[in-house]
């Protein structure tokens, strides 16, 4: 039986996550062709400062793929919380941490919403979020959200698959998309639906720009777009305003 999986009805995005949870890191290797590693990357370097950085929040953390990069990079003792509204997504991250536990860190999970994170306000350096803000039901009140937890001078940022302008790779993309992304997922994953709603959200998402806009109009300042592979994927990123 299909299920239908919709942004307007949370409860249905988290059942999708957490029926393709065990087998996420591996499907994404495949469908990204590995260029998932050097996007995630690309975030981390996004968020990187000067700034003593104690405090960090992974959004829509899933298996923990780009809060445990961050800290594998980390020399100084970090407080990681990873943030998913999957259950199954976050049990995924802790078997991992068991294997390969970040002795000098401490890291937290919380089941929760991206759109009401449950942590005080000023108390984080710095946010990421990897393709996920497209699955917020109002991604300007998870931007919102982002910028009250974020202590004065704070960095965030964003990576999310888009759509390329140039048109000849947008083409490409788009066949991508629509016939080649849907039938290696019937191959390598057992929610086939999932898969076809994450194609979909793709191409119905925000573009960057937009995405910036909602930054600069929460309040946050320096922001800028960095596209990648083309326009595939896109980096949006800004930091909270010193005190004055």
């Amino acid at each position: 039986m299909n299920q239908t999986y919709q942004k307007n009805n949370p409860e249905t995005i988290q059942k999708m996550f957490g029926s393709i949870a065990k087998q996420y890191d591996r499907t994404n290797a495949v469908l990204s062709f590995n260029l998932h590693r050097y996007w995630n990357q690309s975030l981390i370097k996004a968020v990187q400062s000067d700034r003593p950085m104690k405090q960090y929040l992974d959004l829509c953390a899933g298996t923990g793929e780009i809060a445990f990069t961050f800290l594998s990079q980390r020399q100084t003792p970090v407080e990681a919380f990873l943030l998913d509204f999957s259950e199954e997504m976050l049990s995924c991250a802790q078997a991992k941490e068991k294997e390969n536990p970040f002795k000098q860190h401490r890291i937290q999970y919380i089941q929760a919403d991206a759109q009401e994170i449950p942590l005080p306000s000023n108390s984080i350096d710095c946010v990421t979020i990897a393709y996920g803000i497209r699955n917020v039901k109002n991604p300007k009140a998870c931007v919102e959200e982002v910028l009250r937890v974020l202590r004065p001078g704070g960095s965030f940022a964003i990576l999310e698959l888009t759509q390329p302008d140039n048109p000849i790779m947008k083409l490409g993309h788009k066949i991508y998309l629509k016939t080649i992304l849907p039938v290696v997922g019937k191959v390598i994953a057992t929610n086939k639906e999932a898969y076809r709603y994450l194609c979909n959200s793709i191409q119905a998402f925000t573009p960057p720009a937009q995405l910036e806009s909602t930054l600069k109009e929460v309040g946050f300042e320096k922001t800028a777009q960095k596209p990648l592979t083309g326009g595939i994927a896109t980096i949006i990123s800004g930091s909270k305003p010193e005190e004055l």
